[in-house]
């Protein structure tokens, strides 16, 4: 008798393969689906509580209220405006620290990175404030 298998068995042993090679890859996109939730899921709630930290008048306001308060406040051409140049020093920020890592620490997939934040300039005393209280009522 021989030990060398026929071309059936091989093509079963094929298939075999392939059915687990699959599996893997089917376990491995759902893992890396619920990698994404649970860091956009942290992402929200540390967002939304730094919101209530630093306005927790906020918290007492219904959706709807506090999506009109957003969008007057935030959400408007001064907002924008202030977005695309945080975003635009962030991303200047990220292509100067790629820039500077050796390629070796570029391609280690296995070190993760995750990028500063980069947080607007802090006012001083209760002027300040004031002025900020004052540009958001009308409407800045």
């Amino acid at each position: 008798m021989s030990n060398r298998k026929t071309t059936a068995e091989k093509i079963e042993a094929a298939i075999l393969e392939k059915q687990q090679a699959e599996a893997r890859i089917k376990k491995l996109l759902k893992d890396k689906r619920t990698e994404e939730r649970t860091a956009r899921n942290h992402r929200i709630c540390k967002r939304g509580g730094l919101i209530e930290s630093l306005l927790p008048d906020v918290i007492g306001l219904s959706d709807e209220r506090f999506k009109a308060f957003l969008i007057k406040t935030v959400a408007n051409d001064f907002g924008k405006k202030t977005l695309a140049t945080f975003k635009a020093a962030q991303d200047k920020e990220d292509s100067e620290a790629s820039a500077a890592k050796p390629a070796d620490e570029i391609d280690n997939p296995t070190e993760p990175t995750s990028p500063k934040p980069t947080l607007p300039p802090q006012g001083g005393g209760a002027a300040s404030a004031a002025k900020t209280q004052d540009a958001m009522r009308q409407g800045a």
